[in-house]
C-alpha cells in the first residue's frame, strides 16, 4: 500500500501543478477544460482556487491514509475521505477520458487513471480486515 500511495502522489502532482499554472495564466489550456482556450481567460482563473485547495487536501488524505505522513485528523475520518476522493477522482477521470481535447485525454488521462487506481488501493488498504 505504501508503494501505491507514493506512486499515486507522484502521478497526482501534475494535476495540481497544471491547475496552479492555469490559474496563473500559463498557455496550457489544451490540457484542461476540453482544450477550449489556449490561455484560460482572467475571469475564469479564479475558479481554479477551489479545485487547487481540494487537490491539496486530497493529496494530504492520500499520504495520511497511506501512513506516509503523520496523522493530523482521526484515522476514521481519513479513511472516509480516502474513499470520497477515490470516488471523486473516478468521476474526474471519466470526464478527462471523454474530453474533446486529444492532449487532455492522452496526457492528463494517463495521470488521472494511475492516480485514481492508487487512491483506490490506498483507500481499501486503510481498511482493518481483522
Amino acid at each position: 500500500m505504501i508503494i501505491a500511495t507514493i506512486i499515486g502522489a507522484v502521478f497526482f502532482f501534475p494535476s495540481i501543478a497544471l491547475n496552479v499554472a492555469l490559474a496563473f495564466g500559463a498557455p496550457l489550456g489544451m490540457y484542461a477544460m476540453n482544450g477550449r482556450n489556449k490561455v484560460v481567460p482572467k475571469e475564469v482563473r479564479k475558479a481554479f482556487i477551489v479545485p487547487i485547495c481540494m487537490q491539496f487536501v486530497a493529496m494530504f488524505v492520500l499520504l495520511s491514509a497511506g501512513h506516509i505522513i503523520p496523522e493530523v485528523i482521526p484515522f476514521a475520518i481519513t479513511r472516509i475521505l480516502a474513499f470520497f476522493f477515490s470516488l471523486y477522482l473516478t468521476f474526474y477521470t471519466a470526464t478527462v477520458l471523454f474530453s474533446t481535447s486529444r492532449k487532455e485525454r492522452m496526457v492528463m488521462g494517463f495521470f488521472a487513471i494511475v492516480s485514481t487506481v492508487c487512491f483506490w488501493i490506498t483507500a481499501f488498504g486503510s481498511l482493518d480486515w481483522t
